[in-house]
């Protein structure tokens, strides 16, 4: 799980190194185009409509970043579910942000800053499933309506949208943002359930926080370590890597380098590159005159990849092996690095082939997808898409199983019982309520300028062990 945390902390990291602590306001980022809004005039929102769809706001459009993105009831058609209650035999307002009619979820992501929309897949995942539970009739009586903010990449607005929804929703769930750390005390003092991934320490570390891929805490999985040392055993002796330098990414380095060298694996070049570096000849000429034979490529973003596998094309120089953490599976590679330099790479990460590949074998891929068009038509589902998703599902069946008279208690009480969750089959396994570790993953493998699954041909590789770096 560290391993898919490293890329957004990368890419907005580095991002922030450059541009400065501070971002200035912008227009919130559509999250789509068509659809009945039902935000506040002059939010700057989007909203949803009868059918889960995403549309831009009714009101001003020029709202500041940080303001509210999107609310409504996440869509949904169909009657209740067999079994359900029915409407007022639920026992109506139990507890914040319920009634008998439906349950409040929150959101906060970072939507606008230096890199418009990057988590707005948080906010797709979310609302797709949300969509999709209501159209099954919601649950015990009650449909589901996300509210959806946007933190701007700003710490102090995260605390402050957090501090708002903790007030008048009854559960976060899939928020994505660096900043997350603004908002934990405000979920502490709350004591409110927040379902996701969380990308600071503080908020991971919060009792009522759980993950569907979980971490017990510093430290890295040696599974795929051991995958690649079994396959190329002399290739693992002579390791190049890049890394962000910036305190997040060399953390992350840190853990990973620690457990690799742990089973065996020799690193002969390392750096920590800054966020305006382009051009990564040197390094591909120094990794050569090293002796490198794997250039193994974890704590960077898709577009640090792709300018070094671009500037190892240019050299004429294939290592043995390359090999990337989850950031390389992304299909702009094919147009920053171009479809020949990533020709044969290898991609190790814990989740599913999520963009729709593993449909056909994993059928929780396709119900995700299907969802995600029917709100986002014409999206793309990425990383932050997955982590919602699996959230919201993991956040449902606690609901589902605490009965109708919810209560936050009730559900953060039943999930820390939560022992083993893997999303049906889109993530690694893992227990999100004691937190033991997702320690399995598949590899992918670029052939003929798409990814395919190398190993294994379903389901996940599980071995290995998790190696804490304190």
């Amino acid at each position: 799980m560290r391993g898919w945390r490293k890329a957004a902390v990368v890419a907005v990291a580095m991002l922030v190194a450059a541009c400065g602590a501070r971002v200035s306001d912008q227009q919130v980022a559509s999250l789509g185009n068509s659809g009945a809004a039902t935000a506040p005039s002059g939010s700057g929102a989007s909203g949803t409509d009868s059918s889960g769809a995403i549309g831009p706001g009714s009101g001003d459009t020029g709202g500041a970043a940080g303001g509210q993105v999107a609310t409504g009831d996440a869509g949904g058609s169909g009657g209740a579910a067999t079994g359900a209650p029915a409407q007022g035999d639920n026992g109506g307002a139990t507890d914040v942000g319920v009634t008998a009619t439906e349950v409040r979820i929150g959101n906060v992501s970072t939507l606008s800053g230096p890199v418009p929309g990057l988590f707005q897949g948080a906010v797709v995942g979310t609302l797709a499933f949300a969509a999709y539970q209501n159209s099954l009739g919601g649950i015990h009586g009650r449909k589901l309506k996300v509210d959806a903010r946007d933190d701007g990449l700003d710490t102090g607005q995260n605390r402050a949208q957090t501090a708002d929804l903790a007030a008048n929703v009854f559960a976060l769930a899939g928020s994505v943002s660096v900043n997350d750390s603004g908002g934990a005390p405000e979920e502490a003092k709350a004591g409110i359930p927040d379902v996701g991934v969380g990308l600071s320490e503080e908020r991971r570390e919060l009792p009522t926080f759980f993950s569907p891929v979980p971490t017990p805490g510093r430290g890295y999985r040696t599974g795929q370590f051991l995958w690649y040392s079994k396959k190329f055993p002399d290739a693992v002796k002579a390791v190049g890597t890049m890394y962000g330098d910036v305190a997040a990414s060399k953390t992350s380095h840190q853990d990973m380098r620690h457990a690799a060298e742990s089973v065996g694996w020799k690193f002969a070049y390392e750096r920590g590159f800054q966020a305006t570096e382009t051009d990564f000849t040197a390094d591909v000429v120094r990794m050569r005159q090293s002796g490198v034979k794997m250039v193994y490529l974890v704590s960077s973003d898709e577009k640090g990849i792709g300018r070094f596998a671009k500037a190892m094309a240019q050299q004429n120089w294939k290592p043995e092996v390359f090999a990337t953490g989850p950031s390389g599976y992304d299909q702009d590679l094919f147009t920053l690095a171009g479809p020949a330099a990533v020709e044969g790479m290898y991609v190790d990460q814990q989740a599913a082939m999520y963009a729709g590949e593993d449909g056909g074998i994993v059928p929780e891929v396709k119900l995700m997808n299907q969802w995600v068009q029917k709100v986002k038509p014409g999206y793309i589902t990425d990383l932050y898409v997955a982590w919602a998703w699996s959230s919201m599902r993991l956040l449902t069946q606690a609901i589902e199983a605490v009965g109708p008279n919810l209560t936050r208690e009730a559900v953060i009480k039943h999930l820390r019982t939560v022992d083993d969750f893997d999303s049906n089959g889109l993530v690694s396994p893992g227990g999100p309520g004691n937190r033991r570790p997702a320690l399995c993953y598949i590899v992918l493998q670029v052939k003929g300028g798409k990814y395919s699954r190398f190993e294994p041909q379903k389901g996940y590789l599980c071995d290995g062990a998790w190696v804490p770096n304190e």
